[in-house]
């Protein structure tokens, strides 16, 4: 008897690890393709913002240019987000002409600087 409860006290903890495993599996799943969503989603921001300002010119973006667009793209959907969903009820921007060139360069400083640091 004791053998019987002792096999079947392996298949059940077998059965959970099957199950938490394809749960994870599943997670990272939907997380890559979320990600994949996210990153067409951006690609069509970038095409549609690149055609809108080049449409009837033969002026090209550089990417320079292209990263700035989507980083005021990302910028403008981050404060959309906290509007929508954070419980802060004072939230403080900069509201200057220059404030979006501010906050790309700062963003573009910070990967910079990170990525110096991991090459470290």
């Amino acid at each position: 008897k004791q053998k019987r409860l002792r096999d079947a006290a392996v298949m059940a903890a077998e059965a959970e690890k099957v199950r938490v495993v394809k749960a994870a599996e599943a997670s990272a799943d939907a997380a890559q393709l979320q990600g994949e969503g996210i990153a067409r989603q951006r690609r069509a921001i970038i095409d549609g913002l690149r055609e809108s300002i080049t449409h009837g010119s033969s002026e090209q973006l550089s990417t320079e240019k292209i990263s700035e667009l989507l980083l005021i793209t990302q910028y403008f959907e981050t404060l959309r987000d906290i509007a929508a969903n954070s419980k802060a009820q004072t939230v403080f921007l900069p509201h200057s002409a220059g404030a979006v060139s501010d906050v790309a360069s700062q963003i573009r400083n910070g990967i910079m600087q990170a990525g110096a640091g991991q090459r470290m």
